[in-house]
């Protein structure tokens, strides 16, 4: 198993399987994460995932998962209706367009579909208000931000280095993202309700966290 997070956490875990008399079959890879810049903590063919520092009392890390962009496809009819070879396949992928020693120009643009844009997902739990968290987030498809008290709480917020729903929204607002979810409320507050009314009054593309709560993030075309 792979695990990310502030440097203080794999003593933590360490303690928790030594006092519970734990017995892994697996290795536990133990990767710190900054708690001061972004970082790159893994990367395949398909997607990334990076760090981000965010601001509460002990080192606390946000995370940012990224889609790879995709090849656009080519359209069937077209291969079949020009009989497109491997290689002029391979090259309307790349966005070219395919000149063909007869004259003919196949255009990229009418041959393929474009691919979707990819999806990403950024979490920000445990955090004060902090601008820069918009930067580092900047038009992710779903923000998970925290918002742990109403409006009227705002220097209990500062002082606990927590956010407020509404100071939740500005960041989504500010990051130009597609979706917020709020959520880490305060046990103080029976339901998210009022603190999800004070958040789509700044960003309305808001849901309050729950659990078992499944959201569809859709690509954009």
């Amino acid at each position: 198993m792979n695990l990310y997070g502030p440097p203080e956490l794999e003593s933590l875990v360490l303690a928790h399987e030594k006092a519970g008399e734990s017995v892994r079959g697996y290795p536990l890879n133990f990767k710190a994460t900054q708690t001061e810049t972004p970082e790159l903590l893994f990367e395949d063919g398909s997607v990334s995932l990076e760090s981000f520092p965010v601001r509460h009392r002990i080192p606390t890390t946000g995370f940012l998962l990224r889609e790879k962009p995709k090849e656009p496809g080519v359209k069937r009819e077209w291969i079949r209706d020009w009989n497109l070879s491997l290689t002029e396949i391979l090259a309307l992928k790349r966005g070219e367009d395919v000149d063909r020693p007869d004259g003919t120009t196949i255009l990229f643009s009418k041959a393929c579909h474009r691919p979707p844009e990819p999806r990403s997902y950024a979490f920000a739990a445990d955090t004060r208000y902090w601008e820069k968290v918009a930067e580092w987030v900047q038009g992710v498809s779903l923000l998970y931000h925290e918002a742990t008290f109403d409006a009227a709480m705002k220097d209990r917020a500062v002082k606990t280095y927590h956010s407020t729903a509404v100071q939740a929204a500005r960041i989504a607002a500010q990051a130009k993202v597609r979706q917020l979810v709020i959520g880490h409320v305060s046990a103080r507050y029976e339901n998210a309700d009022a603190l999800l009314e004070e958040a789509q009054e700044v960003f309305p593309n808001t849901v309050a966290a729950c659990d078992g709560l499944v959201l569809e993030v859709p690509a954009a075309c």
